[in-house]
């Protein structure tokens, strides 16, 4: 499941480069003394709710949850055989808990509308949650204060596995503000997922950037590493046009596009980027929102010089995720903004071309001429949840099933599989058999399909794989050693500071404002303006849009927050 910050709210999608889809998931340790999560070591001894709920004294109560993954493209990481893979029965034996999966391949805001109009929420749903303020997590938060969400404060301090997901690895200012927002009356809807264990190593790296195909910068005798502006980079994609350089069926490359639904264009225009945490930027000794920044201009004149002079996919904005994983594994983008994507190419283009094993570029330079990385602070703020249907019939079997998997058994098990087939521990370690390893690296499909990908992904939180069980470099594949050169070179950002977007919440006319552009799509005129008859006629659309959110007040907004901004020294733009 490939988790892509970009398809949040408005601000999140042009500001801060992130979310999509990874079948990898971040977090950290379970409430139990057992673990230490610098260490290495699991205990697997701990106590867990696992047997809550149950009909007798020797086995948990049986029961079947519908789930769904509301991500496009979330259910790459399913079996095929949702119940009789190895790792579900294990987790049916322990908990009781059989699931029905079901994923999308559509808009998760739909997706979400859809189920709440129509009042047949699943079980289980794990959806994005990035702010309760717009997309995602307003719909949620929307269905909760109208009761299609089950309250979960009642049940937490019996499931202390659960009740230990909503604090831990949650930024302070997002755990105040959005997950535990005054407008829920102090009730607990969501569960926080893929949260890191509360220490900096344990914050997921999703190396965002952008990949150029290796054979094509040989070629063309190109050292990625100097591609680190916008400038050299449509130098380069000019010469990959008049290249003639070929995908592996002998047809003309597209110089550069994206993954689904434009994800994530937004890597081609990180020159006009900085280290924010917020919706506002200091520019000219004040304090602006996003979208009236100058840098929009540039950055709209700069995605219509690509477009229009061939550079860029046509169809990047509409692909599907069939379409432009099609386009990956065939080598079609001689370079692609998103993540490293090897969880797909190891399957296809690496296996069957591994000489045009595509290569990160620059790192690119940001507006402050700081290499273009991802920013975080201490805590997460907005992450995938997990929240219960108001109708579940049976709550505990739910939360049995999530608080087992978030003991160290149930990690051990989502993680790792069956003890003695698929690893052995080795003082309190796992270690792959060997047999099992080779197939596992061969084929990942197989460690898909033994159910080794999907649990880990959707059901865990406050806690780090990479911290609890570092693998020696001898014992990594050569993807996960690639993976790890391209974090050694993005290193992540920390910012300790709240972010000042949550200030303007206290503005007063901040509900009118919030109506007043609840219509509005920023990005959707953005990507309008990119396909325009003139860059006159693009330039209108985009001061449109931009007028628009000032008749709405949103330089009056701005002023706010600035001033109240001075008066305290923990906040950050």
């Amino acid at each position: 499941m490939r988790k892509t910050r970009l398809k949040s709210s408005l601000s999140l999608t042009l500001a801060i480069p992130m979310i999509a889809l990874s079948v990898t998931a971040c977090g950290g340790n379970n409430n139990d003394s057992g673990t230490n999560a610098n260490s290495g070591a699991a205990n697997t001894t701990n106590s867990t709710n696992a047997n809550a709920g149950k009909n007798d004294s020797s086995a948990p109560k049986e029961a079947t949850l519908s789930f769904l993954s509301a991500w496009n493209g979330g259910g790459a990481g399913f079996p095929q055989d949702q119940e009789n893979n190895p790792v579900a029965k294990a987790v049916k034996e322990k908990t009781g808990v059989s699931l029905k999966l079901e994923s999308i391949t559509t808009s998760e805001v739909e997706k979400l509308n859809t189920i709440f109009a129509s009042d047949t929420v699943p079980d289980i749903v794990n959806a994005p949650y990035w702010s309760t303020t717009g997309g995602e997590g307003q719909v949620i938060k929307k269905a909760a204060m109208e009761g299609q969400l089950l309250d979960l404060t009642p049940y937490l301090d019996k499931y202390p596995n659960v009740k230990k997901l909503m604090t831990q690895g949650v930024a302070k200012d997002f755990a105040e503000f959005d997950l535990n927002s005054p407008d829920l009356e102090g009730k607990q809807y969501v569960i926080p997922m893929q949260t890191p264990d509360g220490t900096p190593e344990s914050i997921h790296n999703w190396n965002y950037g952008l990949y150029a195909r290796g054979d094509i910068l040989k070629a063309l005798n190109v050292n990625a590493a100097d591609i680190d502006t916008e400038e050299k980079l449509a130098d380069l994609l000019t010469k990959i046009k008049a290249g003639n350089f070929k995908d592996i069926s002998g047809k003309p490359v597209i110089p550069s596009g994206t993954m689904h639904n434009g994800w994530d264009y937004s890597q081609f225009l990180s020159g006009w980027s900085d280290y924010n945490i917020s919706d506002f930027r200091e520019e000219d000794g004040k304090l602006i929102h996003w979208t009236q920044s100058k840098d929009q201009e540039a950055r709209l004149l700069y995605m219509r010089k690509l477009i229009t002079n061939g550079l860029f996919d046509p169809e990047a904005f509409s692909n599907t995720d069939t379409t432009a994983n099609e386009k990956l594994a065939t080598g079609k983008l001689a370079v692609f903004g998103a993540q490293s994507m090897i969880g797909e190419l190891q399957k296809t283009l690496y296996k069957s071309n591994p000489d045009m094993q595509y290569e990160l570029l620059g790192p690119m330079k940001n507006k402050s001429g700081n290499i273009v990385t991802q920013v975080e602070k201490p805590g997460r703020s907005g992450f995938p949840v997990i929240f219960l249907s108001a109708k579940i019939k049976d709550p505990d079997a739910a939360l049995r099933l999530i608080d087992y998997l978030n003991s160290d058994e149930g990690r051990l098990l989502a993680y790792w599989g069956i003890e003695g087939k698929d690893y052995t521990m080795t003082d309190g370690k796992p270690t792959w058999v060997a047999d099992v390893k080779k197939q596992f690296d061969d084929n990942p499909d197989v460690k898909r399909d033994e159910g080794l990908n999907y649990l880990s992904g959707s059901f865990m939180g406050a806690f780090s794989s990479e911290v609890t069980w570092p693998i020696p470099d001898d014992q990594k594949t050569q993807w996960e050693k690639l993976e790890a050169s391209y974090s050694k070179r993005l290193p992540i950002q920390i910012i300790d500071k709240v972010s000042a977007t949550y200030l303007e919440r206290d503005w007063p006319k901040y509900q009118d404002f919030r109506d007043k552009t609840a219509s509005l799509n920023f990005d959707e005129e953005f990507r309008k303006a990119c396909y325009a008859k003139s860059d006159a006629e693009a330039l209108k659309i985009l001061h449109g849009i931009q007028d628009k959110f000032k008749s709405a007040g949103v330089d009056d907004m701005a002023a706010y927050v600035s001033e109240k901004a001075a008066a305290r020294d923990d906040i950050g733009w």
